[in-house]
């Protein structure tokens, strides 16, 4: 009996079991569509295909006393050279490449050309000529689109004859409203050169990051770089990034030519007359100790700013150097805290996660005593993005003037510093581009 209902049992387990899998079969289940693959975008280096290619303004940068720096945006693969003359009608206008010896290089986010040759504060005429690659499949068939000619823009050439006037903005940040305030100030007050002095960027992970930052920002006047040269100062936050290790793709260093062999990652230090003025740009690199742990071993300034002061000494020491009436050093991270100040424990040299630079113990030591020696009269800053004006000391030869940064608040603005030669004596002005006012004044 038992026996015969475990079978009976089993029996219409296996019914069961089998109608399932006859259901299963009988009505199949719905098959998926298949993915759709989505288009590949085209290799940028393969050419454009045509698209129109836009061209930004020229940049002036690194500008020496016989050479210039020129670098532009572009939105597709070209190669790119200016053409200069030391007229306006641009008669008898030659033509400068790209790169240095062998192939030319083409990119397809930013051209550089770097005018040699030329004389001390002299005015030159130049345009950039840019020319698309439409199709670089095979370099034996490669075709080009039209020739992009930009409108005529002039410079002059630093050197000791030059219109001794510099302006300075800095920790502008990518905030593009008060970076729009500080360029309209510049081109109102037509400094000879301006020095941006530091954390241009915040962190840079790609190129077009950097193109748009120092190349084609977006505000209203584009253009301000194409007539005012530009000497870049690293801060902080301009070595942070994947990608920023390779800034001079778009941000020109110094001449080679101006560089020694021991010197050649000195890149953007430069030592420069501006008629009675010196302009001396150091780097203070990052604002914790190498050791510490954020760097993950990538750290190398400290050899980096022993290695400055070499250079700093023989620099200052240069005859031409050494008789500038006027001495001037620009660095991003401040040189001098008051002891008293809140500022004074935060030097740089301490490992600790939560703490960083708000001044450089570390560069006060390798550099201070030089600049007493050389008779600099002041030292220009930012990094703490807030305006203060330090006065020469006992131990302590120099003033310094710290700019403020993109904040716009109580006692928090924007500035452009400026500075210029007024009865024989150096005159240093703080412009408030927030409030449109002058913030400090006085004759050094």
């Amino acid at each position: 009996m038992n026996e015969d209902i475990t079978r009976r049992a089993f029996l219409a387990g296996l019914g069961v079991a089998a109608g399932g899998v006859m259901a299963s079969r009988a009505e199949p289940a719905p098959t998926q569509p298949a993915p759709v693959e989505a288009p590949r975008e085209r290799d940028p280096f393969l050419g454009t295909g045509g698209a129109p290619l836009v061209v930004g303004e020229p940049c002036l940068q690194a500008p020496g006393e016989t050479s210039m720096g020129v670098s532009w945006a572009v939105s597709g693969l070209a190669k790119g050279v200016v053409e200069y003359a030391d007229n306006p009608a641009m008669e008898g206008a030659k033509t400068a490449k790209s790169g240095g010896y062998g192939l030319v290089p083409i990119d397809v986010e930013a051209l550089q050309v770097r005018l040699t040759g030329l004389k001390s504060a002299t005015q030159y005429w130049y345009r950039t000529i840019t020319t698309p690659f439409t199709d670089y499949s095979n370099i034996y068939d490669a075709k080009l689109g039209e020739p992009v000619v930009s409108a005529v823009h002039t410079f002059t050439t630093p050197g000791v004859a030059a219109k001794a006037r510099f302006c300075v903005i800095n920790d502008t940040h990518r905030r593009w409203k008060p970076f729009q305030m500080a360029v309209r100030k510049i081109k109102e007050l037509s400094p000879s050169v301006v020095i941006w002095n530091g954390d241009a960027t915040n962190t840079t992970q790609r190129k077009k990051t950097a193109v748009e930052t120092f190349l084609a920002p977006p505000i209203k006047d584009r253009d301000w770089q194409a007539g005012i040269p530009v000497f870049f100062v690293s801060g902080n936050h301009d070595f942070r990034g994947s990608w920023i290790s390779k800034k001079e793709e778009v941000v020109l260093p110094r001449d080679p030519a101006e560089r020694r062999g021991e010197e050649w990652d000195l890149k953007w230090n430069f030592a420069q007359r501006l008629g009675d003025m010196a302009l001396i740009g150091l780097d203070t690199g990052e604002d914790k100790p190498d050791a510490h742990p954020k760097w993950f071993g990538l750290a190398n300034f400290e050899p980096y700013r022993k290695a400055q002061a070499k250079w700093l000494r023989r620099e200052l020491a240069r005859p031409e150097i050494a008789s500038a009436k006027h001495k001037i050093v620009f660095c991003h991270i401040p040189l001098y805290a008051d002891p008293a100040s809140v500022d004074y424990p935060h030097d740089g040299v301490k490992i600790d996660p939560e703490d960083y630079a708000w001044w450089s113990r570390e560069c006060a030591a390798l550099w201070g005593p030089i600049l007493d020696e050389a008779g600099v009269e002041l030292v220009v800053c930012g990094h703490t993005h807030r305006f203060r004006f330090d006065p020469p000391a006992p131990g302590r030869r120099w003033a310094q003037v710290v700019g403020g940064g993109p904040e716009q608040g109580p006692g928090r603005f924007p500035t452009v510093i400026e500075g210029f030669i007024e009865d024989g004596r150096l005159r240093l002005v703080v412009h408030d581009v927030l409030g449109d006012r002058i913030v400090f004044s006085a004759a050094l």
